[in-house]
C-alpha cells in the first residue's frame, strides 16, 4: 500500500467523526436507543429534537459561543431563551454524549485517558417500567413516556431557573438562579413553594415572599399546593388547582416565563412583538438582596458602603472587616474558631437592620442583652446578633453572613451586635513601667469601658489630695476611696461590684476566657445566676512615657465668689472640685489645658499635651455612641499618628447634668464636716436642654456606651 493509501486512511479514521454529515432534527419524538453530541448535529447548532408546534427545540450547545462548554437544555425558538438546563454545574465538551435507553436519560463525560463518567442522568426507574419515547411537548415539557404513553419522569417536574405556561410548581419544588449571566450553575438564591407562600430564600434564609408583594392579594386561607404561570398572571392555587390562595393578576399573554434571576430578583416577562415585556421584579428595593453588599457591607439607597468600625471595599470578596486591626469576624464552626476565644461583640448603629430578621422567629424571647450575647458566644455558627430592647427578643445570625441593610421604622427597636474574635493585641514596649493597680470591671456588652476608666481615675487622684490635705486639719476621717464612690448613684451606669464580690463570682478567678491589651478575662456567675465576663485591668493603653497626666485637687475657680459672697480664701473654707470631666470640658472650652495637669508635674508639659489628651478624652464621652471614636482612633491619635477629632459640645452637655448630681452627693456627704462647701457649675454654663431634665433618670447604658 502506497504512502498516499496510508495517509488516507489515517485521515479518514482520525477525522471521520468532524466531517460526517449532521443528523437531522427529530419531529416531537425519539425512540431509544439513541445517541446526540454537538459535532453530531453540528449544521443545527446542536439541535436535534423540536416540538411539533415548532415553539421548542431540545440542544446540545454552548448557548453563548464562547468556551466550547455544551449543556443540554430546552429553548425557547423565537425568543431564543433557556426555559430548562440539565448539566448546569458539569458542563461537556463537543464530543460528549447525550445517550437515550429504555432505562432514561444519561450524559457522560470522556477525558483524555479514555475514562468515561457520568455527570447527569434521569432517577433510576423501577424494573417494571421502560421508556418507550421521549417526547418534546408544545408547552415545552420534554417527557419519558412508557408504552401506555405514562410519564416516567418529565421536565416540568425538575425546573431548573424558570417555570413557563401551563407548568405547575408543586409545594417543595424550587427554582434555583444562575451564578451569573454567564455561568450557568447553581447560586445561592432560590424560589421556595411552601404550603402558604412562595418564598425566596438566600443559603436557606427568607427574605421575600409572594404574599407582601403590593402587587398580589390573597384571596384564601387554605393549604396551598401549587405555583402556576397561564396567561392571566401567577397564582398559588390550592389542591383542587381552582382555590386561588394568592394571586398575581396580569394583562393577557400568548408566552411567558418567570424566572429567578442571578441578581436574586424574581421576575415575570411576556414575549410580545419579538420583545420582552417585565411585567413583575420583585423586591423593589435592592437592599433587601441579601448578598447585594457582600459579606457586612451596609446597603442604604441602593449604595453600598462599609459600616461605622468597619472597613474594606464591600464590592469585594472579603467584603467589610473590623476596622480594629486586633479583631476578626469568625468563620463559623471550623477547627480554628474556638468557643473560649476572646470574643467581643461590635455594636450597630440602631439605624441598621438585617434581611433575616423579618422572616423568622427571635431564638429566644424575655433574654437581657448579656443573656443574648451568650447565647451566640457558645454558638459557633452565630455571627452575631439583633436584640429587641423593649421585647427581650434575641434573633441569631448563623454562618454564613450577608449584608446589612438601613432599618425601617417599625424595626428600629432591634439592636444589631457584630460577633468578632480578639486574634492579637498591640504590644506595650513600656508595659513593665506603667502598671497599676489590679482592678475587676464586670464587662457588660453596652459598658463604656474608656468612661468607667477616665471617671475612676478622676476620682482617684481628687480623693487622694482631698484626703491628704483634710488629715492635716482632722485626724480620726472614717469615710474611704470606696465609700466616697458609693455615694454617686446614677442610674444608666453599669453596676458597679466590689473586689471580694468579684472574687466570688469568678471562683478567685478560676475559669479564663480570653485576654486583651488590658489585662485577662475571666468567667463568673452573679448571685442571679447571670453569666458574665470579669476582666484584671493590669496595664494601662498604650501611650508616651511623658504623656501622662494627674488630676489638680483645685476648684474650677479660686478666684470666684460663692456662697454669702465670701471667697474660699478669705474664709479659710477648703472648696470642694466639682465633677472631674466637666471640669475637663469647662477648661477645654476656656482653653486652660494646663490647669487640669497636677501641680507637682511642674514645667514637664506643654499645653498642647494637655490639650491632646483632654480632647480625645472629651470624645470618648459623646453621648451619641456613633461620634464616640473607637481604640485604635484613640491610640492614633495620642500617638499622633492621625488628627485630633474636636469635641462636640452638643453630645457633651449631659456632663453638666452628671456634674450637678455629684455636687449634690458631695453635699451632702460634707454637710457634717465644718468649714466645707460645694462649688457648683456656674449658672451662665447650665445645659440648655430644658429644666425638666433635673434627674439623671433619664439616662441609659445606652447613652453612655458604644461600639469599641
Amino acid at each position: 500500500m502506497g504512502s498516499s493509501s496510508f495517509f488516507f486512511l489515517f485521515f479518514s479514521s482520525s477525522l471521520l467523526p468532524y466531517l460526517c454529515i449532521s443528523g437531522p432534527i427529530s419531529n416531537q419524538t425519539i425512540e431509544p436507543p439513541f445517541t446526540a453530541s454537538h459535532f453530531q448535529f453540528i449544521d443545527q447548532s446542536g439541535a436535534f429534537l423540536i416540538s411539533s408546534n415548532g415553539k421548542f427545540q431540545a440542544f446540545i450547545s454552548d448557548f453563548k459561543e464562547e468556551n466550547s462548554q455544551n449543556y443540554f437544555f430546552i429553548v425557547h425558538v423565537e425568543s431564543d431563551s433557556i426555559v430548562w438546563t440539565a448539566n448546569r454545574n458539569h458542563p461537556i465538551s463537543d464530543s460528549d454524549k447525550l445517550y437515550l435507553s429504555t432505562n432514561g436519560l444519561v450524559i457522560s463525560r470522556t477525558d483524555n485517558s479514555g475514562t468515561t463518567t457520568v455527570v447527569w442522568s434521569t432517577p433510576t426507574l423501577s424494573s417494571s417500567s421502560q421508556v418507550s419515547v421521549m417526547e418534546l411537548q408544545d408547552s415545552g415539557n420534554l417527557v419519558l413516556l412508557d408504552r401506555n404513553n405514562v410519564s416516567l419522569w418529565e421536565t416540568f417536574d425538575h425546573p431548573t431557573d424558570t417555570v413557563v405556561m401551563g407548568q405547575s410548581l408543586a409545594v417543595g419544588t424550587s427554582l434555583d438562579c444562575d451564578k451569573s449571566g454567564n455561568d450557568w450553575a447553581v447560586g445561592d438564591y432560590r424560589l421556595v413553594v411552601t404550603g402558604a407562600d412562595a418564598v425566596l430564600q438566600w443559603k436557606g434564609m427568607s427574605y421575600w415572599k409572594l404574599s407582601m408583594e403590593p402587587k398580589g392579594s390573597q384571596d384564601s386561607n387554605s393549604p396551598a399546593s401549587f405555583l402556576a404561570l397561564n396567561g392571566a398572571g401567577l397564582f398559588l392555587l390550592g389542591s383542587d388547582r381552582s382555590t386561588v390562595v394568592i394571586k398575581i393578576s396580569l394583562g393577557p399573554a400568548d408566552f411567558r416565563l418567570a424566572k429567578i434571576e442571578s441578581d436574586g430578583k424574581f421576575s415575570v416577562r411576556r414575549f410580545v412583538d419579538k420583545n420582552w415585556v417585565e411585567e413583575f421584579r420583585s423586591p423593589s428595593d435592592d437592599c433587601q438582596i441579601p448578598f447585594i453588599c457582600n459579606k457586612m457591607g451596609l446597603c442604604t439607597s441602593g449604595r453600598c458602603l462599609c459600616p461605622p468600625n468597619f472597613h474594606g471595599d464591600p464590592f469585594s470578596k472579603g467584603g467589610c472587616t473590623p476596622t480594629d486591626a486586633s479583631l476578626a469576624l469568625p468563620s463559623g464552626c471550623n477547627n480554628r474558631t474556638k468557643l473560649n476565644s476572646s470574643v467581643l461583640y461590635v455594636k450597630l448603629d440602631f439605624r441598621m437592620d438585617y434581611f433575616a430578621n423579618g422572616f423568622m422567629a427571635p431564638a429566644k424571647q424575655d433574654l437581657s442583652l448579656l443573656a443574648c450575647q451568650d447565647l451566640c458566644t457558645r454558638n459557633c455558627s452565630c455571627l452575631g446578633i439583633f436584640y429587641g430592647n423593649s421585647s427581650g427578643s434575641c434573633y441569631v445570625l448563623e454562618n454564613p453572613l450577608g449584608s446589612i441593610m438601613a432599618a425601617s421604622n417599625s424595626n428600629r427597636d432591634r439592636l444589631g451586635y457584630i460577633k468578632t474574635i480578639v486574634v492579637s493585641s498591640r504590644a506595650d514596649p513600656d508595659a513593665n513601667t506603667k502598671k497599676i493597680p489590679i482592678v475587676g470591671l464586670v464587662l457588660f456588652p453596652s459598658s463604656g469601658i474608656l468612661l468607667i476608666i477616665i471617671v475612676a481615675l478622676g476620682f482617684h487622684f481628687w480623693r487622694r489630695n482631698r484626703l491628704s490635705r483634710t488629715a492635716k486639719k482632722k485626724s480620726g476621717h472614717g469615710d474611704s476611696y470606696s465609700s466616697e464612690l458609693q455615694i454617686i448613684s446614677i442610674p444608666g451606669l453599669p453596676v458597679r461590684f466590689s473586689y471580694e464580690d468579684l472574687v466570688a463570682a469568678t471562683e478567685n478567678f478560676r475559669t479564663q476566657v480570653g485576654s486583651g491589651g488590658f489585662g485577662t478575662v475571666y468567667k463568673g456567675t452573679l448571685p442571679d445566676k447571670t453569666i458574665v465576663a470579669v476582666k484584671k485591668i493590669t496595664n494601662v493603653v498604650r501611650g508616651r512615657k511623658n504623656s501622662t497626666v494627674q488630676t489638680q485637687s483645685q476648684s474650677m475657680e479660686n478666684d470666684s465668689s460663692e456662697g454669702n459672697g465670701t471667697s474660699s480664701a478669705s474664709s479659710g473654707w477648703e472648696p470642694r472640685p466639682t465633677y472631674f470631666p466637666l471640669l475637663a470640658l469647662e477648661m477645654h472650652l476656656k482653653g486652660r489645658y494646663l490647669e487640669l495637669a497636677d501641680s507637682k508635674l511642674e514645667r514637664r508639659l506643654t499645653n498642647e499635651e494637655v490639650e491632646k489628651l483632654v480632647k480625645v478624652a472629651l470624645c470618648c464621652l459623646h453621648e451619641d455612641p456613633m461620634l464616640r471614636p473607637a481604640m485604635t482612633n484613640v491610640v492614633d491619635m495620642l500617638e499622633g499618628l492621625t488628627p485630633l477629632t474636636e469635641p462636640r459640645q452638643e453630645s457633651l452637655n449631659f456632663l453638666r447634668f452628671y456634674g450637678r448630681r455629684f455636687s449634690e452627693a458631695s453635699r451632702i456627704e460634707g454637710s457634717n464636716e465644718q468649714n466645707e462647701f460645694v462649688l457648683f457649675p456656674p449658672a451662665n454654663l447650665t445645659s440648655g436642654t430644658g429644666s425638666s431634665y433635673n434627674s439623671m433618670s433619664y439616662m441609659s447604658a445606652q447613652h453612655l456606651s458604644g461600639p469599641r
